[in-house]
């Protein structure tokens, strides 16, 4: 994949297409509401908020589980393409800013879990695909998500703030870096999964497994951002070092900025089922870390200019080691493909 040459845009963005900036939810019975003006002097927008104007949080997003008979008939479900949007460049490798300088101790590693020594990078790079990757916002806290679909982002199951009654809510901004929003940023309508898991006491395999989700943004967003492909793994790529990660680590930049991963493999594959649906337990000793959670493990094929997805980061090992038992874990299979054929389908 580095010997690739990277590749131009084709053409400009369309003259119209909007960015959302950013949006305040307020109560219903509020007095007066809040105006936004463009400040000539600046170049730039200023949103105003009377004083003692009250802020609420998003509305909750819907759930859908899904159920075999869901998925039986659908074309895709061992993997389908990505899109590339033709006003954005191609970049075969994202443009590194920063190399990842921690000190481990030789024989040590860090339960995060980072594997002496940390290969990460940081970087910003809003080309493709590096944009359709972007920080997830919920109110448990902050992970990592990617463009799949014109309007839809996987990412990790116990990144969403699970309730009885919906999934919280979700905001996802593609390409976020340290505050900037190149394309702005959408929020989560509707979640589609297999199963719910609870992290509050870590995630056994079986979660693991099926520890992803496809969310529904309220726009396109993939318009803007482009989005990957996937593919169903498959063992026989065990140990061979294709794939690239991508997360938004809270240990070396706060979840400000993302970091890259590239290459590694994944070591071992271990298969559990739920209702019919076989979801796959990846491990690996790629570096990752508290933010990385529901970020994409893609790899290239062919002359494709874009990635395809084929895991999503779910846990790191409470102690580190050489085997399965302190390897990192990334959720996949084909109850991934299936998962993200079904949204396609019904949610284009």
């Amino acid at each position: 994949m580095e010997d690739r040459e990277d590749e131009e845009a084709e053409e400009q963005l369309s003259p119209g297409t909007t960015v959302e900036l950013g949006r305040v939810f307020v109560v219903e019975d509020a007095e007066s509401e809040p105006t936004l003006r463009f400040d000539e002097e600046r170049s730039s927008f200023v949103l105003e908020a009377p004083y003692g104007l009250e802020r609420t949080d998003p509305p909750a997003i819907e759930r859908e589980p899904l159920d075999p008979q869901s998925v039986e008939d659908l074309e895709g479900r061992h993997g389908a393409d990505g899109s590339r949007p033709p006003h954005l460049p191609v970049t075969y490798r994202p443009e590194l800013t920063e190399k990842v300088r921690r000190y481990i101790r030789e024989g040590n590693d860090v339960p995060e879990v980072v594997f002496t020594p940390d290969t990460r990078y940081l970087f910003r790079d809003p080309s493709f695909p590096w944009c359709t990757a972007g920080r997830v916002e919920t109110a448990a806290g902050t992970g990592t998500g990617t463009m799949i679909g014109r309007r839809l982002m996987v990412t990790a199951g116990h990144n969403v703030d699970w309730d009885d009654d919906g999934a919280g809510w979700v905001k996802f901004t593609p390409a976020f870096h340290a505050g900037d929003e190149p394309f702005g940023h959408a929020w989560g309508t509707r979640v589609v999964y297999w199963e719910r898991p609870d992290a509050s006491d870590g995630l056994s395999d079986q979660e693991t497994a099926f520890d992803y989700v496809v969310v529904v943004l309220d726009r396109n967003m993939g318009d803007l951002t482009g989005y990957a492909g996937y593919r169903t793994y498959a063992s026989a790529w065990n140990d061979g070092n294709y794939w690239q990660q991508i997360g938004y680590p809270g240990d070396l930049s706060g979840a400000q900025r993302p970091a890259f991963f590239s290459p590694g493999s994944i070591e071992s594959v271990q298969s559990r089922s739920t209702a019919g649906q076989s979801g796959y337990v990846m491990g690996h000793f790629m570096d990752t870390s508290g933010g990385h959670s529901g970020g994409p493990y893609w790899g290239w094929w062919d002359d494709e200019p874009w990635p395809r997805v084929v895991g999503v980061h779910s846990v790191g090992a409470s102690t580190p080691g050489d085997d399965t038992s302190g390897d990192n874990e990334a959720g996949g299979g084909p109850a991934l493909s299936d998962l993200i054929a079904y949204a396609r389908s019904n949610y284009p």
